[in-house]
């Protein structure tokens, strides 16, 4: 029995060999395909590698990029600033402007209105001047008519005078044809 005891035993031990056997084949060959899978892990990791090395070197180009056009815009954003002020005091300028237009024609209104009064005042004096003016050449006129009467008249009387008083002499000619040449004009 221990014979046999020993027997079982060993041969239990010869399966349990063989199986460790089997079953180290298949860890083995488990081991041969994670190998094989830790290979091609590797592999991708490295492209993974490379292609996030490359993706960091964009990544700094951009972040480079991103600066510049962050200065550029932090640049503008001054200009528009200044721009922004100078267009405050363009329209402040505007207003003042437009207000002082504004008064201006106010006062262009009323020296418009201040003229039309002038004009038609202007228009009743000359019209007034030129009454009088008609008035005064009437009169004068009628004035002239009565002095032409009182001088023919006189020069009349004067010539009679002369004649009467040294007879008809050189003077009395010369008076009568200066008198009759004022007569005459």
């Amino acid at each position: 029995m221990v014979e046999t005891m020993g027997h079982e035993l060993g041969l239990q031990i010869l399966r349990a060999v063989q199986e460790l056997g089997t079953r180290m084949e298949r860890v083995e060959a488990q081991v041969n395909h994670l190998s094989t899978r830790v290979d091609a892990l590797t592999a991708r990791m490295e492209r993974v590698e490379a292609q996030v090395s490359l993706l960091i070197t964009r990544v700094d180009a951009l972040t480079e990029r991103v600066d510049r056009l962050e200065v550029q815009v932090n640049h503008l954003s001054t200009r528009v600033d200044a721009l922004t002020e100078r267009m405050d005091g363009l329209e402040a300028q505007v207003n003042h402007l437009s207000t002082r237009m504004d008064g201006l024609s106010a006062r262009m209104d009323k020296q418009e209105k201040w003229m039309e009064r002038l004009g038609a005042e202007f228009v009743v004096f000359r019209e007034d001047v030129r009454g009088d003016i008609r008035q005064w050449r009437a009169e004068l006129q009628e004035e002239h008519r009565r002095l032409k009467k009182r001088l023919d008249v006189t020069s009349s009387t004067v010539v009679l005078m002369a004649s009467v008083l040294r007879g008809p002499t050189e003077f009395s000619v010369e008076l009568e044809a200066h008198l009759s040449e004022l007569h005459a004009g």
